[in-house]
């Protein structure tokens, strides 16, 4: 059985509505989620799971799905990008963007991603979008400019989103 001994596998998860304390602390049990991230914007959590077989991911996502105050989740697997550059820091606002490419530009749009400061690593995924990138950096507000006067400028980038985190919770 194949391996991706590399690179996380993202869930963009939204709940029913009052219901993601609950979602979270469930979550909070399951060994395979390294970041449990209520966010801002169109999904209600972002996790990102351990490296590990597809199988293996499945069998996570089968398991976040039936928590009953889960609705939806979208699942994107990284292929190849950079690695973590730093430590997470609990302290620190978490940032969540998500970029679509023009063709062929994601190698190249990574790379470019890493010089910006508070970058903390980006995976290129199959599916609606082509990177999925973590920041962090002292406040929200910090990474909402940097999302909107760095990377939205990129070479390549056609689209992109980013959604802000409260509260995350960082597995060791």
């Amino acid at each position: 059985m194949q391996t991706n001994m590399n690179f996380p596998t993202y869930v963009f998860a939204t709940v029913n509505s009052g219901r993601a304390t609950k979602v979270v602390e469930e979550l909070k049990r399951n060994s395979q989620i390294d970041i449990i991230a209520p966010v801002t914007g169109r999904w209600d959590l972002v996790l990102r799971l351990k490296p590990n077989t597809p199988h293996n991911i499945y069998q996570t996502v089968k398991e976040i799905r039936e928590i009953s105050d889960v609705r939806t989740t979208d699942t994107h697997t990284g292929f190849d990008g950079m690695q973590p550059t730093k430590k997470l820091e609990s302290q620190m606002a978490l940032g969540v963007s998500v970029l679509t490419c023009e063709h062929n530009t994601s190698e190249n749009v990574i790379k470019q991603l890493s010089n910006i400061p508070g970058f903390i690593e980006a995976s290129t995924v199959p599916g609606q979008f082509d990177i999925v990138a973590l920041w962090q950096a002292r406040t929200s507000e910090e990474i909402m400019k940097t999302s909107v006067e760095r990377v939205t400028n990129l070479p390549g980038v056609f689209k992109s989103e980013t959604l802000l985190a409260y509260a995350p919770f960082f597995k060791a």
